[in-house]
């Protein structure tokens, strides 16, 4: 009789298969604890790169007086001009788009030298009557970014963000040193604090500094919004006069300077 050895076969045994399964779901419990923290700081980092990208886009508008720049009324939602002396603000909504509770209702943005001109109103406005506070805000969908989001379809779901603009006549001096009539100082020092009075004037009306502030992402919430994130500043020197038109826009001229005797 011829007895036949069979070879041994390599195998995993059941207790070797349950230990695998056992180290690889404490890696994917691992992995998945920190996948939501990847993709956090992925968003978080395209909303920053988005908003500073707008920022400069912004900044240079205004800064040049653009009056061209039409394309804007497909990403700006609505602007809401609010003065000290009235209790609501005036809304200016793009196409479509209803107005907020409470508003005022203004013009349908429809071109681009009215958005501009819009975000270019002076914070202060100085009437007989006394100072005019304004704060300007604009809802506005993302510029930049990507491709797929400037479809009809899919502009909802587009990155948007709040915008204020803050235009402010330059002041670089200290209130003692421009006040010629302040009592028991020499002709001297009135002769030259009267001098620096006439340049802080002309250079108030000639002279800007311009301040935006984006925040983002806003939620549309009914007709209102929730702004989250946290808020980025942008600033820049404006040289120029700023002309006011007679239905309230404001422009800058940068080739134009005022002069105060």
């Amino acid at each position: 009789m011829r007895i036949v050895l069979k070879k041994a076969v390599a195998a995993f045994t059941m207790v070797e298969v349950a230990i695998s399964l056992g180290v690889i779901a404490i890696a994917l419990v691992a992995i998945l604890g920190v996948l939501p923290t990847g993709v956090r700081v992925q968003r978080d980092n395209r909303e920053d790169t988005i908003l500073n990208q707008e920022g400069v886009i912004w900044l240079e508008a205004i800064r040049s007086g653009s009056q061209g720049l039409d394309y804007l009324t497909n990403y700006v939602d609505m602007i809401s001009v609010l003065g000290s002396r009235s209790a609501n603000p005036t809304v200016f909504p793009g196409p479509g788009v209803p107005f907020p509770p409470s508003a005022i209702q203004g013009d349908v943005l429809t071109n681009g030298q009215q958005i501009v001109g819009l975000l270019t109103t002076p914070k202060y406005i100085f009437d007989p009557v006394g100072t005019i506070t304004n704060r300007i805000t604009a809802f506005v969908r993302a510029i930049t970014g990507s491709a797929t989001e400037k479809s009809k379809s899919a502009r909802d779901m587009a990155f948007a963000y709040q915008l204020t603009s803050e235009v402010v006549p330059m002041n670089v001096y200290p209130t003692d040193a421009t006040n010629f009539m302040a009592s028991g100082i020499s002709p001297a020092i009135v002769l030259g604090r009267s001098n620096l009075w006439r340049m802080a004037r002309n250079e108030a009306l000639n002279f800007y500094e311009l301040r935006l502030t984006l925040r983002g992402p806003v939620i549309p919430k009914g007709k209102n919004y929730d702004v989250l994130g946290t808020p980025k500043t942008f600033r820049t020197l404006i040289s120029g006069a700023v002309f006011t038109t007679k239905n309230g826009a404001s422009f800058v001229l940068p080739s134009t300077f005022f002069q105060v005797q």
